[in-house]
């Protein structure tokens, strides 16, 4: 009985792979023809031309016959389909023969664009991607015939054969069909089974072909979809690896492998940035400038936000960023600044190369080596902004200086040292950020290429700004040591002092600008002024008695009046 079953089972699908061919053959019959040839028909049979004039335009022989093949080719995944629910085939067989069909069409898809026909490889590949991609997400959700693992790795094979026959025969809408169902199988498997690794990876190929795309030049529009869907999904994993417990219904993941998802975002855009920029010389577009903050941001801050929750160190994430900072100074003054139209990608460069190694530093050398650290970067880029010309090196040089000084204390520290009402005491490493700003400021302001005025000295106003702040605080300690006693019982006396040491940092800062001829001293003046009246108004009239504020006002009286004549004796030298 069985054997009779089988041979009739065998005969039917023998019956229907004979019509199958016979239809085929029929669809390629109608495809040879020209598009004007029309079927001869008897002179009785046409109808009147008003009639004929009436009827609405028909669809073209040809896309019907397109259409018909394409459904011809979904009845055989049905048929495949068919046979798996009727146990004929095992499950798993049903799936691996489903698969295999589709590829054979995705393959027949470039040879009917190799042959000029561009329309049926349309049709072809929308057919294939309607039974690949579908049957992935069934094989996986609905009958666990595969894991979500393996799933991926067939959705990114099935996304890679249609990507190559689209880049190889020049197919637009084969890429944009591809993509978007690839992408949109990725999220419905996400929300299947809850595999937050195995969609970051299919989500990652996806982009990484997508990029390779744009690397070549092609279809540049397709990488905004994948972007958002491949950022959104990163903020998930975030939301649920930062959680205490790990949420129920989602496979658990290593915080190893979910720090090493999130940092593969920044490392694929960074890597296609300059794909693109170095490699091909392409400017830097919206898209770049746009994901690749988000990808630095849900990168590096949702891998340390992972690391944090768990109380782990952000090791990995420093090591990479700073990778990252050194190889995008190399590609800037390496490649970039020798180029011809490359100012625009020069200055991306350069800009990402030194916030990614400010990140990467912190994450690494965080504690009191940071500031010896930074104070290093600050000296070096600006004895290299000296050697080569570079205004941007300058300004990187004034960042990481201080960056040493908010981190040692030095800028707020000078800050209550000038302004307070105690005695302040900075910490040891404030005066290396202290001579490090003072040393950085030296070697700019003696550069005679560095600009003479105008926002190019912005660099060296900001170092001499944290140096004023250091040898006033320096002042402050030496009168505290020689008066402490003192004044720490007579706030009056303490707040006149600090508006003496004011009071002689702006005299000496006009007397200063006008033998060096330095345009920043000269601006700093009247900051120092001004919050020297300040703090005049806020504390020596308050804590002060009328012998304190004699002082004080015969003081800040000299100063307001010394300053017009020693600016105006400048104007005349320099006239």
């Amino acid at each position: 009985m069985a054997e009779r079953t089988s041979a009739s089972l065998e005969s039917v699908v023998a019956e229907l792979a004979a019509r199958l061919g016979r239809l085929e053959s029929r669809v390629a019959e109608l495809e040879a023809r020209p598009a004007g040839v029309r079927a001869r028909v008897p002179a009785a049979e046409l109808p009147d031309a008003p009639a004929l004039a009436a009827a609405p335009p028909a669809m073209p022989p040809g896309m019907l016959a397109l259409v018909g093949r394409t459904l011809l080719v979904l009845a055989g995944a049905y048929l495949v389909r068919a046979l798996t629910d009727g146990q004929v085939l095992p499950a798993s067989a049903g799936v691996a023969l489903g698969l295999a069909y589709a590829a054979v069409f995705q393959l027949l898809a470039d040879r009917e664009a190799l042959a000029g026909r561009r329309s049926s490889a349309v049709f072809h590949d929308v057919a294939t991607s309607a039974i690949a991609f579908p049957l992935i997400w069934e094989a996986t959700a609905r009958f666990a015939l595969i894991t979500p693992r393996v799933a991926c790795a067939a959705l990114l094979a099935f996304f890679a054969l249609g990507i190559g026959v689209a880049w190889h025969r020049r197919l637009r809408a084969n890429a944009v069909v591809t993509t978007f169902l690839a992408l949109a199988t990725a999220v419905s498997l996400l929300v299947a089974t809850h595999d937050l690794l195995a969609a970051m990876v299919g989500l990652l190929g996806i982009a990484a072909g997508v990029e390779w795309l744009a690397w070549r030049g092609a279809w540049l529009g397709l990488r905004w979809a994948a972007a958002a869907v491949l950022d959104a999904a990163a903020a998930l994993l975030v939301a649920v690896a930062t959680r205490p417990a790990w949420p129920e219904g989602y496979p658990p993941l290593s915080i190893g492998l979910a720090e090493a998802a999130l940092l593969a975002l920044p490392a694929l855009y960074v890597s296609s940035l300059a794909a693109r920029t170095l490699r091909r010389g392409e400017p830097v577009t919206a898209f770049e400038v746009v994901q690749g903050a988000l990808a630095v941001l849900l990168g590096f801050g949702g891998a340390m936000r992972v690391l944090d929750a768990h109380g782990l160190p952000a090791d990995g994430p420093g090591a990479l960023a700073l990778l990252l900072g050194v190889l995008c100074y190399g590609a800037a003054f390496a490649f970039a600044e020798r180029r011809p139209g490359q100012g625009r990608n020069f200055y991306l460069y350069s800009t990402a190369g030194g916030l990614m190694t400010l990140a990467g530093t912190a994450l690494l050398g965080a504690g009191p080596a940071l500031t010896v650290v930074w104070s290093a970067c600050g000296l070096v880029a600006a004895w290299l902004g000296r050697r080569f010309g570079r205004m941007t090196l300058r300004v990187h040089a004034a960042l990481y200086v201080a960056a040493a000084a908010l981190h040692s204390g030095l800028a707020a520290g000078g800050a209550r040292a000038l302004g307070g009402v105690e005695s302040v005491a900075l910490a040891g490493l404030s005066w290396v950020a202290a001579a490090a700003a003072i040393a950085a400021w030296a070697v700019l302001a003696t550069d005679p290429r560095a600009p003479r005025g105008g926002v190019g000295r912005a660099p060296q106003l900001l170092l001499v700004a944290l140096g004023v702040l250091a040898v006033g605080a320096a002042v402050h300690v030496l009168l505290w040591l020689a008066l402490g006693s003192r004044l720490a019982a007579d706030p009056g006396a303490a707040a006149v002092t600090r508006t003496a040491v004011l009071a002689a940092l702006a005299l000496a800062l006009a007397v200063a600008a006008g033998r060096l001829g330095l345009v920043e001293l000269r601006w700093l003046v009247y900051p120092v002024v001004a919050f020297g009246g300040l703090k005049l108004l806020t504390q020596d009239v308050r804590l002060g008695r009328p012998a304190t504020l004699v002082v004080s006002l015969a003081l800040y009286g000299l100063v307001l009046v010394l300053l017009p004549r020693l600016t105006k004796a400048r104007e005349q030298t320099a006239g």
